[in-house]
């Protein structure tokens, strides 16, 4: 009977730290998600002061931040009592693309305004930027929006005989700002006088092909196959999408 008293008091005491634990969970979390939508000002503030005084790598920390978790706080709008709307998302994403292109990344920058491609705010400034370049190399970095202000990337790096083809994807759910992505990521080869590139493992397929787009420049377009389960991603990790290059190599 002693034993039992005993094994059933331990049990009483593990269920109580574990309930403990969650709810010190959520208020950390809740605590981090207040915290950090309550500096959205701060980092519109901070931001265009480096910018104006032309200390543009310090201005795109702050407007990165303030585009983050400006689509974060508005995804969380409830917990973090702080309302959001979509121009200042739209302001935030071009607060960076501006700071970009000063910093002469002209590629970055159209990827920053084409997360807004219908607001007039970004064809504005689409159309400030300098004619595209076109580039017989594909070596580079291309990438496709993700949420909260953050990218998939894919990195082509040349080699001796081919194109080393390395892909870096994530998913976001509503609090993965804070408590971080599910990740997924291959490599594939392709032979430099090709512009196609498929990958595979277990039933796992993922077609890539390069191509030029007028205004936009070089891209990637991805293209998986329905089942792709066995391609070894975090939960709704996703390869899919078109893949602008910001970077050449």
């Amino acid at each position: 009977m002693n034993i039992f008293k005993i094994l059933a008091l331990g049990c009483t005491i593990s269920v109580f730290l574990s309930f403990s634990s969650t709810q010190a969970a959520e208020w950390n979390y809740e605590q981090e998600l207040q915290q950090g939508c309550g500096k959205l000002k701060q980092y519109a503030r901070l931001g265009k002061q480096y910018y104006d005084q032309k200390q543009y790598a310090k201005a795109l920390t702050q407007f990165e931040d303030q585009a983050a978790w400006s689509h974060f706080c508005q995804i969380n709008a409830e917990e973090s009592g702080v309302n959001v709307t979509d121009r200042e998302i739209e302001i935030a994403n071009n607060n960076v693309g501006l700071t970009y292109a000063k910093l002469s990344k002209p590629l970055w920058a159209r990827a920053w305004f084409l997360r807004n491609p219908d607001s007039k705010m970004s064809q504005f400034n689409l159309s400030q930027l300098p004619k595209m370049q076109q580039s017989t190399s594909l070596a580079g970095t291309y990438v496709a929006k993700n949420g909260f202000g953050q990218w998939d990337t894919i990195t082509v790096k040349k080699l001796k005989n081919a194109y080393q083809i390395e892909f870096e994807g994530y998913y976001f759910g509503l609090r993965g700002l804070i408590y971080g992505p599910n990740l997924g990521s291959f490599e594939v080869e392709m032979p430099l006088n090709q512009k196609h590139a498929v990958y595979h493992y277990e039933d796992c397929q993922i077609d890539l092909t390069f191509a030029s787009h007028p205004q936009q420049g070089q891209q990637i377009v991805v293209e998986e196959q329905q089942n792709t389960s066995g391609c070894g991603f975090g939960h709704n990790v996703s390869a899919s999408g078109t893949y602008l290059k910001v970077e050449a190599k």
